[in-house]
């Protein structure tokens, strides 16, 4: 079984990740932002972050969350390689502990999934998010995205 780890990101971890990202994320940020350049969107989501996290699949960088602020709210997010799919069960686990974290420092989550992942949508449900059942229009081509979210 994969061995999954989270850490303090280090220098070479968001280029690592970026260079192997999961095709559901590179057409949620390309829906959401209109940009194929991952790599400058997971940089400025890195920088904008008042908690981030590396996720490591044995050893080796994995995955890239945090949650950046809005008003009133923290906005999660979560881009990651196809590794973090041979961990799913400790996937979940984790994600569980740091949304506790994220829900510690902001009394309200909030943020848009792409309805094409369903996995993503299915997982975010697991970690105990409320995902609206019906999409809306977001990002810059209106693509159907859920919206999702937790209150503390």
């Amino acid at each position: 079984m994969a061995k999954l780890t989270v850490r303090d990101p280090r220098d070479g971890d968001i280029e690592a990740i970026a260079a192997d990202l999961r095709s559901a994320d590179i057409e949620e940020i390309h829906g959401a932002t209109g940009h194929r350049d991952c790599l400058a969107v997971m940089r400025q989501g890195a920088q904008l972050s008042t908690l981030l996290w590396t996720i490591e699949v044995d050893g080796k960088p994995a995955g890239l969350f945090g949650v950046t602020a809005a008003p009133g709210i923290g906005v999660p997010w979560m881009l990651g390689t196809p590794a973090l799919e041979r961990a799913p069960k400790q996937l979940t686990r984790l994600g569980r502990e740091y949304v506790h974290l994220m829900s510690d420092k902001y009394a309200t989550l909030l943020n848009y999934v792409d309805a094409r992942s369903l996995k993503s949508v299915q997982w975010l449900d697991r970690l105990g998010f409320t995902v609206q059942k019906e999409t809306e229009p977001y990002g810059v081509f209106g693509l159907p995205f859920h919206r999702f979210g937790m209150k503390r």
